[in-house]
């Protein structure tokens, strides 16, 4: 996508409301901050929400120029988890089909039709209704079986959007306790390629309490994993990049430690070798009190959440990432 066609995309008017609330704080005028994101789109490929979540308007040009902006991680992701592995991956049910020994949880399959529709509710009293193709948590909602008034015409509405039913995922007890009644998922961040596979980086992700998912673009926190002891690390971080020491339940964010966390960097280094061919990929995990388990994978991986709780810019580790990725393949 053309750095002109990506800006026209952007909500202008929303993000210049955003500008003006900044300004109070920054003593910049809002007219100024928005000429210098256009400066920023041209210059670093940086979008709307770029700006304002990498704080670029108190950053110069050395620090700018270090992150990673949603253009040039659309470079990354084209380059190495090409588009055409998107329905392998990012398709909710083939997800399920391609990576079963790491999701570890029933779903309905749209193949199987009524009959398997309703053997799905059968065995569920509750469950998870996704979008087939959705990001930021958008859409997805908790059902009780008993509640559905008609089922042909729910199935008939799954079907027509493509949705995916899922089982509910029983959460390990000491996570389910950083907020109850949503899934509080790791990111983790793997590269692969020709056999291999590494970490990359590690967070969670903790729900607000208002809604089913524990996304950080739908009110949720997150806080950095320290990927050799498996703690959290420093504070949480919220989408207005406000800090929060303990969670909406009290429990402190610093030194509380992952359940089965090297389960976790195993299940990851292993799911991402089952197409190395996508090299770069963002998975989301849970955590059950019998293991953890995969709940999406995301082909590329959005790169926001990283740099606001490293707090700065990691266009290292990307270049890093490609270059690897690079060699390894010359070599095989």
């Amino acid at each position: 996508m053309g750095v002109i066609s990506f800006a026209l995309q952007g909500n202008y008017k929303r993000f210049y409301n955003d500008l003006k609330e900044l300004s109070k704080t920054t003593h910049k005028p809002a007219w100024f901050m928005f000429l210098d994101t256009a400066v920023c789109t041209l210059r670093y490929g940086s979008g709307l929400q770029d700006y304002l979540n990498f704080r670029f308007y108190e950053k110069k040009h050395a620090q700018r120029k270090t992150y990673v902006s949603v253009g040039y991680l659309d470079q990354v992701i084209t380059k190495l988890s090409n588009i055409k592995w998107s329905p392998y991956i990012s398709n909710k049910t083939n997800f399920h089909k391609n990576y079963g020994k790491y999701t570890r949880r029933d779903f309905f399959d749209p193949d199987g039709g009524y009959e398997a529709f309703e053997a799905f509710l059968e065995r569920n009293p509750v469950f998870i209704y996704k979008p087939q193709i959705g990001q930021c948590g958008e859409g997805i909602a908790k059902i009780v079986t008993a509640e559905i008034e008609d089922r042909k015409a729910f199935f008939d509405k799954a079907m027509e959007s493509k949705a995916c039913l899922e089982e509910l995922v029983k959460q390990h007890p000491a996570w389910e306790a950083l907020c109850p009644g949503c899934v509080n998922t790791l990111r983790v961040i793997t590269g692969a390629a020709a056999g291999q596979s590494w970490l990359l980086f590690a967070a969670t992700r903790v729900g607000s309490g208002t809604s089913v998912a524990d996304n950080f673009h739908m009110g949720g926190s997150a806080a950095l994993i320290d990927m050799e002891t498996g703690k959290l690390t420093g504070t949480g971080l919220d989408k207005k990049l406000n800090e929060h020491a303990c969670t909406a339940t009290g429990i402190l964010y610093d030194g509380y430690e992952v359940p089965y966390w090297e389960e976790i960097k195993a299940m990851c280094l292993e799911a991402a070798l089952v197409n190395d061919q996508i090299h770069f990929i963002g998975w989301d995990v849970a955590i059950t009190p019998d293991g953890p388990l995969l709940i999406e994978g995301n082909r590329g991986s959005g790169f926001d959440l990283p740099q606001v709780l490293a707090k700065r810019g990691l266009k290292d580790m990307l270049e890093g990432l490609v270059a690897k990725v690079e060699e390894l393949e010359k070599k095989n």
